[in-house]
């Protein structure tokens, strides 16, 4: 920590936080551009085209706005408390759908403080459809599941939509995943968000479109932007070289260790598809450096991570990193092969003879 914090000149974190605020306004404006192509599109190729674009954009600002925002990392801060200016940010998340305070609850507090470790990480959590971690349970159609996973990411964004409702409410009922109860603005909130987002997607369309025009419109656009996030997601902690463990057996390794173990990178370099990757993805790609360094801009990832690479090798702890985009899709797909298979039972030890 010391050690990079300690390589971080004041002119690279200005840098860094420029070229994070010029990529946040190109996405805002992406966004903005695309949801008017979408209302003014005629025919259907411009159509699809417009469908495809906002859907990159809603993940553009997942991945590069709402996600540095509510790392409290969009701006800088002294300390550790969320500033305002980072509040104000993060709230893009309500513009993909989502909530910004579930977000924060679930991902900042639960993954982060336990990637990886089963009953505390929700980020792993597919069950029933999918097995992403060797303590969870295995049903026989999960024998499949390298398969027809891929179409279950693509309701990453319908799920997160409802799933934040349905949490709130169970959470009222058992206290909450934070053992305090969502109070009354965190419904007005949650429920005027989601208005506002249906009424942006289906109804202000209508004005324009055919009811099912707009309908086959906002199935595209939540599906193309649900699997490209649920893929992203599972490339940096599902895949053969993370570790897993159990929040009823959990190791004793120092939480440092811990992130490192349990993250993996992938797509670096300087080619053209890395560069797109690590531009578009927010620095996702770099999930190492990211979970050790939640409250940098993720634009300085690159510059510290040969740093992060050197001292894990110096004190002897794994430093992964799939060299390329496919590399880590394949990892994912043999990880979750490998689970799919039958759990088989230790062999009984064989006695000697007498």
């Amino acid at each position: 920590m010391a050690r990079v914090h300690g390589e971080l000149s004041e002119e690279t974190l200005r840098r860094a936080y420029g070229r994070l605020h010029r990529k946040g306004a190109i996405i805002v404006v992406w966004y903005v551009a695309s949801y008017v192509f979408l209302l003014l599109a005629s025919g259907w190729v411009a159509g699809t085209l417009a469908c495809v674009s906002f859907a990159l954009a809603m993940v553009g600002v997942g991945f590069n706005i709402q996600h540095d925002a509510n790392h409290n990392a969009f701006f800088r801060t002294k300390g550790r408390r969320f500033s305002m200016p980072n509040r104000i940010v993060g709230l893009s998340m309500h513009a993909i759908g989502g909530n910004s305070k579930r977000w924060i609850d679930g991902h900042v507090f639960r993954h982060h403080g336990s990637p990886n470790v089963v009953g505390r990480d929700f980020d792993i959590e597919l069950a029933p459809f999918a097995r992403l971690a060797p303590a969870q349970r295995r049903y026989r159609w999960h024998g499949l599941q390298h398969l027809y996973l891929w179409v279950i990411y693509a309701f990453t964004s319908v799920s997160i939509i409802i799933g934040d409702i349905v949490g709130t409410v169970q959470d009222s009922i058992t206290g909450g995943r934070t053992e305090k109860a969502p109070s009354f603005t965190d419904y007005v909130v949650l429920l005027g968000s989601k208005a506002l987002f249906g009424a942006a997607v289906l109804v202000v369309p209508l004005l324009r479109h055919p009811w099912w025009i707009v309908l086959l419109g906002a199935v595209a656009v939540l599906l193309i932007s649900g699997f490209l996030l649920g893929v992203v997601f599972q490339l940096a902690h599902a895949v053969e070289e993370a570790d897993f463990d159990e929040s009823s057996e959990r190791s004793k390794v120092r939480w440092h260790e811990w992130q490192v173990r349990a993250s993996v990178d992938f797509c670096h370099g300087r080619g053209v598809v890395a560069r797109v990757f690590t531009w578009y993805a927010g620095g996702l790609n770099f999930q190492t450096e990211h979970h050790l360094f939640p409250q940098l801009p993720h634009t300085v990832y690159p510059h510290i991570s040969p740093i992060v690479a050197e001292t894990c090798a110096e004190f002897g702890i794994r430093y992964q990193v799939q060299p390329t985009l496919r590399a880590a899709i394949r990892s994912h797909y043999r990880h979750v092969r490998e689970l799919g298979l039958p759990v088989t039972a230790a062999p009984a030890p064989v006695a000697e003879a007498a």
